[in-house]
């Protein structure tokens, strides 16, 4: 099932002030995705537990005013570029070229800056009903210079429900050298209530990238081995985060290959009776425990388990490369399937 509809015009004060902003539900019989144009967002996500009821599993806002109201929406469910994560000191040198950037968190760039693209309005380009699900495509033209950031880029962001999985495809062209990582930013919690406390997590990493008091690595790859980053078997999240001063917001290294999708997480809720698997192409993932939220929602309300290239790539030789040059295409494939009893073993 896929249905579409307006969730209003943005006004004033806006990045985009009087764009339509498209909205789009694409079910099947037991996952129900509600997408956004603006950020072309996860504005909401429903599966069932384990009697069949379905509930919510996604932090969501009222409407499409709170949605554009940066002080309620920390970048809910959004598509974030040109930039996810943090560029340290607002700057980067390409090909001898240095790029200012805007310092907007502290002396660092976050997620793109103010314009990131999780504030901007997505074109929604199609839409596709398939028997188990449906298909939604969104794009988004940015121009040289936007953020600071080189190159006229075109994105896309395809979000696909194939019964009990979410796809997630983003894809960037470019017109000149640049950089580039993308992401979804989702806010999840298994139990549709309360804290993430009690949530079960699994990643498959051996390593974590140490990060300075402003969030920028520091350069190394650590051992997770005998620290509270040691996740490798189903760990409550809740003495973890007690145990992290201000809570865990830090990039985690994906076992196996870069380009190949593979095993990255698993989120489990007891109360619920609710799993969450990740699979993803990215070398990285970075977990975050909501350590920031507020009203209308708790802290530590909810997990995020951004899939993407290391932090301040640009900046960091030893962590590879975040260019994209023209005749190239960027691409970040990630997959969440949704059940409940016994979770995949892989």
């Amino acid at each position: 099932m896929l249905t579409i509809t307006t969730a209003g015009t943005l006004g004033k004060g806006t990045l985009d002030p009087g764009a339509e902003v498209a909205a789009v539900r694409v079910a099947s019989d037991v996952l129900e995705v509600d997408l956004l144009g603006l950020g072309a967002a996860i504005s909401g996500v429903r599966t069932v537990d384990r009697d069949g009821r379905s509930g919510s599993v996604h932090l969501t806002l009222g409407g499409l005013d709170q949605y554009a109201d940066r002080s309620l929406n920390p970048h809910l469910g959004a598509s974030i570029g040109r930039y996810a994560n943090r560029i340290a000191g607002a700057a980067f040198v390409l090909d001898d070229r240095t790029y200012r950037l805007e310092a907007n968190n502290g002396a660092n760039t976050l997620h793109g800056g103010s314009r990131g693209w999780d504030r901007r309005v997505w074109e929604l380009l199609d839409t596709e009903v398939t028997d188990l699900g449906g298909t939604a495509v969104f794009g988004l033209t940015s121009h040289d210079g936007d953020g600071g950031f080189p190159g006229t880029m075109t994105a896309t962001a395809t979000f696909t429900v194939d019964r009990d999985v979410l796809r997630i495809l983003y894809e960037a062209r470019t017109d000149s050298p640049t950089v580039v990582c993308m992401t979804n930013h989702g806010y999840w919690n298994l139990a549709g209530r309360g804290t993430i406390a009690r949530h079960r997590l699994t990643l498959e990493s051996d390593r974590v990238l140490p990060v300075d008091d402003g969030g920028i690595p520091t350069g190394r790859f650590a051992a997770v081995e005998n620290t509270p980053f040691d996740l490798r078997s189903p760990t409550e999240l809740g003495p973890v985060v007690e145990s992290v001063p201000g809570g865990i917001d830090h990039c985690f290294v994906v076992r196996g290959e870069p380009g190949v999708v593979r095993p990255v997480a698993l989120l489990e809720c007891a109360e619920s009776g609710r799993w969450m698997s990740v699979r993803s192409d990215q070398p990285g993932v970075q977990l975050y425990t909501g350590n920031g939220l507020r009203a209308p929602f708790e802290v530590h309300g909810s997990v995020s388990l951004e899939t993407q290239a290391f932090p301040d790539t640009p900046n960091r030789v030893e962590f590879g490369s975040a260019r994209l040059d023209p005749g190239e295409v960027y691409r970040n494939e990630t997959e969440l399937r949704f059940g409940t009893g016994a979770p995949p073993s892989s």
